[in-house]
């Protein structure tokens, strides 16, 4: 059965990442793949690539002469979210594709489901060149094992409406104002979830949180009770 990778190529496509997270060494229960070896060597082309990306990663600027160059057509599909990056891979049944550009809170489901397989970071060059915090993030490396390759973070940004803020707001905190429920659009993901929690680590240091995407069951709890007075 042919699986696809947690992966973004510097020529084809970028994943998102979020977490800081930087401890291969961590125990967790090993993946329905783990022990899948890796590939040792590139082989021959297969002269065809098929991927799962973000709206406007795959640009004509660069994937036409990428496929000119190396004779490899790529083939992609656009996902609006991150739940239908991790459907499209499982209705692919691991044959369909071949890489997904997907985001931080997409990759445990992905790796946990079956759907990707181990990598060989010495295949891949530039990887002593990478940023510590995109090596080995808990969400793509399990148990010191590499499921896929972090190569982008982008920030989430706090737009406002300036006729209603005479003064701009200065925290993160008029998301979580009582004062505004109902009044602010928030994304419908998961990722919102670490946000909030985050914002709690700064304000609520008596939780503990260090990291927003490993939270013990109490600091979710209170995450979970930030994120409703959204509504």
């Amino acid at each position: 059965m042919k699986l696809g990778a947690i992966a973004a190529l510097a020529a084809l496509s970028m994943a998102a990442c979020g977490s800081t997270s930087n401890n291969p060494g961590n125990s967790q229960a090993p993946p329905p793949t783990a022990n899948m070896k890796p590939l040792t060597q590139i082989g021959a082309g297969e002269g065809a690539l098929t991927l799962i990306d973000w709206g406007g990663y795959v640009q004509s600027l660069w994937q036409k002469p990428f496929e000119q160059t190396t004779g490899c057509k790529i083939t992609y599909k656009d996902a609006g979210s991150s739940d239908e990056m991790v459907t499209l891979m499982a209705n692919g049944g691991g044959g369909q594709w071949d890489m997904v550009s997907a985001s931080g809170d997409a990759d445990l489901r992905l790796i946990y489901s079956g759907d990707v397989k181990p990598m060989n970071m010495d295949l891949i060059p530039d990887w002593q060149n990478f940023q510590t915090a995109f090596k080995s993030p808990a969400f793509n490396t399990i148990n010191g094992i590499h499921y896929g390759v972090s190569l982008q973070w982008g920030p989430n940004t706090l737009l406002y409406n300036t006729k209603k803020f005479v003064n701009p707001p200065t925290s993160w905190g008029v998301l979580y104002d009582s004062q505004y429920s109902g009044l602010i659009t928030i994304p419908d993901n998961a990722i919102q979830i670490a946000d909030a929690a985050l914002y709690l680590s700064k304000t609520k240091p008596s939780l503990k949180i260090t990291d927003p995407y490993e939270l013990t069951q109490s600091q979710f709890d209170a995450t979970v009770t930030l994120l409703k007075q959204q509504r």
